[in-house]
Formats: structure tokens, C-alpha cells, sequence
């Protein structure tokens, strides 16, 4: 038997652990020196009499840093990564040791990802997931390496995964599907005009709202500052309000001009049997994903996007959504319609399909089942017109007013549920459409569905439609589809189709579309 070679991550992992720390330190002590400002203000004069107590104190916490830094290096020191008898094991020997073994046969992804930090250092993190469920809703195994290391590894579990398959690092030599593309052989790049055009379908409304609400407080807040001149707890609690009200307001510009930088760069690519995806400027990800562990089809229209036709499409893929960064994992940008079915077409035909849905809307009785929460929220609305001049200095005319906008605000949402929402059962495939003011179609073949779960309150019951959840394998944030109300005669259908998911060939749905 062939002695496996153990090897560690890279040093580099301990700074960007420790780095994770400090920002979490320094954000306590900021929310610390912000709540005791004033108090510490006062206390100015008796620091410099008291010099010893400060310096014992910074001591104090310079060595709870050091003994967290000698803590990470003893953990990297004492982590070995090696494969042995077709298993990638992680183990750890430290006091509480670990040992994480993984059979290379579950792995669903082997990407890669470089932060700021790591492409100054010449590292890359290669990102690990398998396709089991208990394990979908989180990155298995994160290994730092040098770069040209990091892709030999990489190369080599595939290797093992595909052994009847060449090694990429062979380039040229190798099938075609496992080469590692080059930037020339993408089929689909993204230029600066598509970045841009992406930036701005992607604009959430929420985070437009949150910034013009900050700069219109702010304005006010200044204005009145210079006026009246400064109130309640002086200099210091107006400086404390500006500063959290800049936070919310860097916040919200961050998650609207994210939208322009993230993706750049963005190219895609089929090759064989998977997916090439790579883009990122600040953030460098390298994606490879294969196209059996592809569960389902996202195509999303943002409230602008939907009116002017255009669309974007994300995949729902076996072990990849589990953190922020791949929340999305986009697959085309925003394009028009025809553009996106022609991208579909190069990269998954599969799930080409799902343009041509032709969505089903919720029955109309659905009104009825929506009638009983609308009249026991708009009840609610107004009887609290009576109830919070009680015990807040609110006029009744200004809560009967609130309350009849709230109102009219759900009407609305219902109205854009009803023409917004639906369903297409085909022999092969489910779509489910959701939404209000943008448009959601999420579509995916019986085969890959985990379970449905029905729902009937008794008003769906009297008008004998039906809705209900579908899972499939995925992340948390993707496990969970919504489906709408649909008539029940289709249920009979859907489960025919579930029991029977490769039983397509000539099988018609016997119900039809109402």
C-alpha cells in the first residue's frame, strides 16, 4: 500500500483567520467606544494620572492576541491534508483532535477563489462540497495553497473522481471536457456594457430606498443641527447618530454598486460535461460544475428587468449556495430573451425549456382563499387607529391614513401575486413561477425532486385547489421552492409523474391546462 503524502495549508491561512478576528474586534470596540463616548470623555484627564492601569490593560489585551495567534499557528501546524484509499481526510492533533474524511466519489465541486489578499500572496483556496443532503448546506473543506499547487491538487481529485478520464493538467492531451479552458475558449464573455447593464437590473429597490432615506435624515438632521444648535446629548450623541447613520448609508451604496464590480470579467463555457464559470476583480472565483449535479434552472426578473424584458439566469447545483458569495450562482447575466435562449442553448440545453413555459395562473377561487387574512389584516390596520393614540402621541387622522395605505399596499401585492404566480406541469419537467413585483421561474425534472409537501386550508379545500413546497437537494436558501395554488384534478398527475419520472416516452398530461 503507497504511503499517502500529508501535506499542510498554506501559511497564509493563519493572517486571514487572524484578519476575520481583528475586524471582529475592532467592530466590538467600536459599538463599545461608541455606547461610552461621553463617559470616556470625562475620564481623559484621570487616563494620563492613571498610566499604569492603561498599560496594563493594553498589555492585557496584546496577550489575549498572541495567544490566539499562537493558537491558529498551533492548529495550522498540526492540521495534515492527505488522500488515502480513495478518501480525502483532514485531520487535526491537536488536543481536541479531528479527523474529517470525505470519499472523493461525493464530491460535487472543486472550485476555486482568490480575495484581495490571497492574489497579492499568490495563493488560491480551493472549495470543496459534496452532494449528500446533510452536507448541501455547507462547504465541506476550504485548502489554501500556492496557486500552481492549488491547481495540481485540484487537478489530481480529479483525477480520482473521474479515473477512466485523463488528468487536465494534461491540457491539450486531455478529453476535451476536463481541459482547463483558457481565456480565449469561452463561449460567453461579458463586457464592460453587459457588467453594467447587470449592475443596474440587479439594483435592489430596498437598498434605493434605505440610501435616499439616509441622505434626506442626514440633510434634515444638519439642518436642524444648525438651526436649533445641538440637543439631547450634545456634540457627541449628534457625531455617534451621524456616524451609525453613514454606516446604514455605505452599507446600502455597497449592495447597490456590488452588483457592478462582482461579476467582472464574467465568462462561461461548456465544456463536455460541465459548466466553466470564472469571474471577479476583487474576488477571483473559478467554478467547475457538472452538469448531473445541476437540480434545477432560476431564470429571475428584477421589478425593472420585468418591464423591459430582460432576464437572468441561475443555477440550483448540488453543494454550491451554502455561503454569501455563491447565493447566485449565475449563469448568464441580464440579457434580453433571445439572447439568454441562445446562451442556454451552448450551455445547458437541458433546462432550455424553460423559456417556452407556458405558465398556468392560480386558479381564480384563489381570491376566496386570500379574503379571510385580507379582511383580518385590514381589521387589525384599523383597529389599531384607536389603539395607539392611547399610548403614543400620534394623531388619529395620521394612523386612519397609514392604516388605509397598508391596506391598499396588500391589495396590491395580491393583485401582482395573482398575475405574477403559476405553474407548468410537463411530462418531463415542473416550472413554478413566483413572485409580485419582480418574476421568479424556477424549473427542474421530476428525477431530481426530493419530495412535495401539499397543503389544503379549508377554504382550498371548498374550492378544491391546492399549494405546496418542493425540495430538492440544495442549500438551505434553495431546498425549499414555493409552488401555488394549483386545481387539484393535477395532483393525480404530479404524483404519476413523481413515482415515475423516467416514464416520459409518449405520456401526455390527461388534464390539461385551465
Amino acid at each position: 500500500m503507497e504511503t499517502p503524502i500529508k501535506f499542510r495549508n498554506h501559511i497564509s491561512i493563519v493572517p486571514e483567520r487572524m484578519g476575520r478576528m481583528l475586524v471582529f474586534l475592532a467592530a466590538l470596540f467600536f459599538g463599545s467606544l461608541v455606547q461610552n463616548l461621553p463617559d470616556l470623555l470625562e475620564e481623559a484627564r484621570s487616563l494620563s494620572e492613571d498610566r499604569n492601569t492603561f498599560l496594563l490593560t493594553l498589555g492585557g489585551i496584546l496577550l489575549l492576541f498572541l495567544c490566539f495567534l499562537g493558537y491558529q499557528l498551533l492548529i495550522w501546524a498540526k492540521t495534515w491534508i492527505y488522500v488515502s484509499e480513495g478518501t480525502l481526510v483532514i485531520e487535526r492533533r491537536t488536543l481536541n483532535r479531528k479527523v474529517h474524511t470525505i470519499a472523493i466519489r461525493n464530491i460535487s465541486n472543486i472550485n476555486t477563489e482568490q480575495n484581495l489578499f490571497e492574489m497579492l500572496i499568490g495563493t488560491s483556496k480551493l472549495k470543496l462540497d459534496t452532494n449528500s443532503l446533510s452536507t448541501a448546506d455547507k462547504t465541506d473543506v476550504r485548502i489554501v495553497l500556492k496557486t500552481s499547487d492549488a491547481e495540481a491538487f485540484r487537478s489530481y481529485l480529479l483525477s480520482l473522481l473521474h479515473p477512466d478520464q485523463t488528468d487536465p493538467a494534461e491540457g491539450e492531451h486531455g478529453p476535451e471536457h476536463l481541459r482547463p479552458a483558457g481565456p480565449d475558449t469561452y463561449d460567453i464573455h461579458a463586457g464592460l456594457t453587459d457588467i453594467c447593464a447587470h449592475g443596474i437590473f440587479s439594483i435592489s429597490l430596498l437598498s434605493v430606498l434605505v440610501l435616499a432615506g439616509c441622505v434626506l435624515g442626514t440633510i434634515g438632521t444638519i439642518s436642524d443641527t444648525v438651526q436649533n444648535g445641538f440637543s439631547g446629548n450634545g456634540p457627541v450623541g449628534f457625531l455617534v447618530s451621524l456616524l451609525l447613520v453613514l454606516g446604514i448609508f455605505f452599507s446600502a451604496l455597497w449592495d447597490i454598486l456590488r452588483g457592478f464590480i462582482q461579476y467582472y470579467d464574467f465568462r462561461a463555457t461548456r465544456a463536455g460535461d460541465r459548466i466553466l464559470i470564472q469571474y471577479g476583480l476583487l474576488k477571483k472565483s473559478s467554478y467547475t460544475i457538472p452538469v448531473d449535479k445541476i437540480q434545477a434552472l432560476k431564470l429571475n426578473q428584477s421589478p425593472l428587468a420585468r418591464l423591459t424584458g430582460r432576464y437572468m439566469a441561475e443555477i440550483i447545483n448540488v453543494g454550491m449556495g451554502d455561503e454569501a458569495s455563491e447565493r447566485n450562482s449565475f449563469l448568464v447575466l441580464y440579457c434580453k430573451k433571445d439572447i439568454l435562449r441562445k446562451r442556454l442553448l451552448k450551455l445547458l440545453p437541458e433546462f432550455s425549456g424553460a423559456l417556452n413555459a407556458d405558465i398556468s395562473r392560480q386558479p381564480r377561487c384563489v381570491w376566496s382563499v386570500w379574503l379571510i387574512p385580507a379582511l383580518l389584516f385590514a381589521a387589525a390596520a384599523f383597529a389599531s387607529c384607536r389603539i395607539l393614540p392611547l399610548f403614543l402621541p400620534v394623531r388619529t387622522l395620521f394612523c386612519v391614513v397609514a392604516a388605509a395605505a397598508a391596506v391598499l399596499f396588500m391589495l396590491l401585492l395580491l393583485i401582482l401575486r395573482y398575475y405574477t404566480a403559476g405553474t407548468d406541469l410537463q411530462k418531463d419537467y415542473i416550472v413554478l413561477c413566483n413572485g409580485y413585483f419582480g418574476r421568479h421561474l424556477m424549473m427542474t425534472a421530476y428525477r431530481h425532486i426530493q419530495y412535495i409537501q401539499l397543503e389544503q386550508s379549508p377554504p382550498a379545500k371548498w374550492g378544491h385547489i391546492s399549494k405546496g413546497t418542493l425540495y430538492l437537494l440544495a442549500s438551505s436558501g434553495n431546498q425549499a421552492q414555493n409552488i401555488p395554488f394549483f386545481s387539484e384534478k393535477k395532483i393525480s398527475f404530479l404524483r404519476e409523474r413523481l413515482l415515475h419520472p423516467e416514464a416520459s416516452s409518449g405520456y401526455t398530461n390527461p388534464i390539461g391546462k385551465k
